[in-house]
């Protein structure tokens, strides 16, 4: 498998550059890779050198660019041609009692003797056939699960709804009774405070009378001596 060298790798996301830019200083990135750098920072410096980028939409980079596309394409086109481990030849062929691909050579070697061959295509698509009738029961599990998921999430957002409800119910009758709570509070000071004024004004007439009674008590002998001198 191909490995990309330094030079075709961006230096902020380590990949393969994806339309690279240049700039000023020389450094390339992947324009959008650049774009997001500079968004965090409030300068629009180079991530690598940390000098100040002259222009603001830096020029595509054009021959690194083509580089980059034939690397990758080059990249893809081995991947998808399988190659036997043991005789460097493309598999062609699938094994039907190892149950695995192999190349021309495998098939007329002593370990595949007597066995069943059939060309690749041909089992891949009786495999794909197979995988597919195979998945049918679980696409329709899913289906399933994801109709009782879609009745789960409606029945925990009604119950949300719901609780906010029943909050804003508590919160309100929570509310009046406080309110009821204050005024009949301030209903029971005040009328405590009244019988309180009534009482302090009975004692306050009885403590008049009684020196009243007091003192007229005292007036009676005084009269009398006086009486009795003359």
């Amino acid at each position: 498998f191909v490995t990309p060298g330094e030079d075709l790798c961006c230096p902020v996301c380590q990949e393969v550059f994806r339309d690279p830019v240049l700039l000023s200083c020389s450094h390339s990135f992947c324009k959008d890779c650049l774009k997001r750098w500079w968004r965090e920072r409030p300068t629009h410096k180079c991530p690598v050198c940390k000098r100040r980028s002259s222009k603001d939409n830096p020029p595509l980079n054009l021959a690194l660019k083509n580089l980059c596309e034939s690397f990758l394409q080059e990249r893809d086109q081995r991947a998808s041609e399988a190659l036997c481990s043991l005789h460097s030849e493309k598999l062609k062929l699938f094994c039907l009692d190892h149950q695995q691909p192999v190349c021309l050579v495998c098939c007329a070697s002593e370990k595949h003797t007597n066995h069943r061959f059939r060309p690749i295509d041909e089992a891949a698509q009786q495999h794909k056939k197979e995988l597919q009738e195979t998945l049918e029961p679980l696409k329709e599990k899913l289906k399933v699960c994801e109709e009782v998921q879609v009745k789960f999430d409606q029945t925990a957002e009604h119950i949300k709804v719901q609780a906010r409800h029943t909050e804003r119910q508590i919160k309100e009758q929570f509310k009046k009774l406080h309110q009821f709570l204050a005024e009949e509070e301030e209903t029971r000071l005040a009328a405590l405070r009244e019988e309180e004024e009534q009482k302090s004004g009975m004692m306050k007439e009885k403590m008049e009378a009684l020196n009243r009674e007091i003192n007229w008590s005292l007036q009676i002998p005084a009269t009398r001596n006086g009486v009795f001198h003359i």
